[in-house]
């Protein structure tokens, strides 16, 4: 049935649902008048956080997501290669700096572009369904692991790629396939992207509207990887460590993207590190996209693998 529209003077008549409409109300003389107003800007809200987490991640580029030519890398000192998974709306390139840290060091280093989609070119890797881009990095810790012989890989994820990690290792059931999984601000319980989906989970009405705005239109891994999704909820029903896995996280208190920073990525279960940056270095205003490439953070993975190892 058509929509009548209503000024906002209008809209403050008794039965509106709202006092404070900024546009005009609709009635379908079936709901009665409402301002979508509220519901509206929340989602364009989200979108633009999500946007511009994206655009300050880094840019896309055709990148590797299957190993190289001469993938055989054989270390004694670190036996177990290291799978480096990155960001949403990011790529491998993202690990410039601590690829060569980590090949110095004398460990054998992979890292593949996940989560393809048809915005990829504008957008960057990391955007698809996170049960998607879990399924393909699956695949590739399979080539790893055939090609250099190892038994088990180390996982180091950023953001999006941390949370895979625990994916990966919790819901697909691969454990024994994993030594240590070492994560920088991964949104383990469901980041609000700084309060955004806290408020949109006030009305169901509202959180449909944003869950499908995000996810249809621009991002379906930024609508999983939010508070109460489905997704989640499936990673966080029951414990996320496993025993035989070493876990380490590290969060920076300046993030606004994994949100609240800290409790959000932490997994406050036995035998796990969690660590902000700022208790490495209290000056630190390392953002959370700032986290792969910075020194303290780069220096800190390096020594949570060690640890990992034995002696």
């Amino acid at each position: 049935m058509p929509l009548i529209r209503y000024s906002p003077t209008e809209c403050r008549r008794p039965g509106c649902r709202s006092a404070t409409c900024t546009q005009p109300c609709t009635d379908d003389r079936t709901t009665g008048m409402h301002c979508p107003t509220r519901t509206s800007a929340l989602a364009a809200a989200l979108l633009a956080t999500v946007v511009l987490a994206g655009a300050l991640s880094g840019t896309a580029h055709a990148g590797q997501t299957q190993l190289p030519a001469n993938p055989d890398c054989h270390s004694a000192s670190h036996p177990n290669p290291v799978v480096l998974l990155h960001g949403t709306m990011d790529s491998d390139r993202v690990w410039d700096a601590l690829t060569p840290l980590l090949s110095t060091n004398g460990y054998c280093v992979y890292s593949l572009n996940y989560g393809d989609g048809p915005r990829t070119p504008l957008l960057g890797y990391g955007i698809g369904p996170v049960a998607r881009s879990v399924d393909q990095v699956a695949g590739f810790i399979e080539q790893v692991l055939r090609r250099t012989g190892a038994p088990q890989v180390d996982l180091v994820g950023h953001s999006e790629g941390g949370v895979i990690a625990e994916y990966y290792t919790k819901n697909l059931g691969r454990a024994a396939q994993v030594h240590a999984a070492i994560m920088l601000a991964p949104p383990t319980y469901g980041t609000t992207f700084n309060g955004l989906v806290t408020l949109a989970d006030h009305s169901r009405a509202v959180r449909e509207t944003v869950d499908a705005a995000v996810g249809n239109v621009i991002c379906p891994a930024c609508a999983d990887m939010t508070a109460n999704s489905a997704f989640i909820t499936a990673l966080d029903t029951g414990p996320i460590a496993h025993t035989g896995v070493r876990y380490a996280v590290l969060a920076t208190r300046y993030d606004t993207v994994v949100t609240p920073a800290g409790p959000v990525s932490f997994i406050a279960e036995p035998g796990v590190t969690n660590q902000y940056i700022q208790d490495l270095c209290p000056t630190s205003k390392t953002t959370h996209q700032q986290l792969p490439r910075d020194p303290i953070a780069m220096h800190w993975v390096l020594t949570q693998l060690a640890l990992a190892e034995p002696g």
